[in-house]
């Protein structure tokens, strides 16, 4: 039975990933990750591109900038995310890009002291390929 817990386990959480999610009644804080998504071969800035961290997808601005995140227990983390051009060839046609953030020996700030340790972030700036 033990097996069989573990597996749903998995099943619902983001092991293939790495790390679970965090469940209520646990420490937690806020990982942020946020930048620019440039082309590689003319360095424009690109819109609409869609960028997933674990469950919060957002898509690039005018400008190329995103913001996305991910609450988890307040210590070393790494994430896991995705960048995806899926609007066709309005903007250009790009090569996903996958890319793990890690986050090591974090420094918080706004936390309570209590079971909220706060927020960290990294700036993150992506360059894609044209596809091919």
């Amino acid at each position: 039975m033990s097996i069989l817990g573990f597996g749903a386990a998995c099943g619902f959480s983001a092991c293939e990933y790495g790390a679970g999610y965090v469940e209520y009644g646990t420490p937690h804080a806020m990982f942020k990750v946020k930048g620019s998504v440039k082309s590689e071969a003319t360095s424009d800035n690109i819109s609409g591109i869609r960028v997933i961290m674990r469950v919060d997808t957002t898509f690039t601005d005018a400008q190329g900038n995103y913001e996305v995140g991910a609450s988890d227990y307040p210590g070393d983390q790494a994430f896991l995310v995705e960048f995806k051009d899926t609007d066709g060839g309005s903007n250009g046609e790009y090569q996903p890009l996958d890319t793990i953030v890690e986050f090591t020996d974090p420094a918080f700030t706004g936390g309570e002291g209590a079971w909220y340790g706060g927020m960290t972030e990294k700036e993150i700036d992506v360059e894609l390929k044209d596809k091919e």
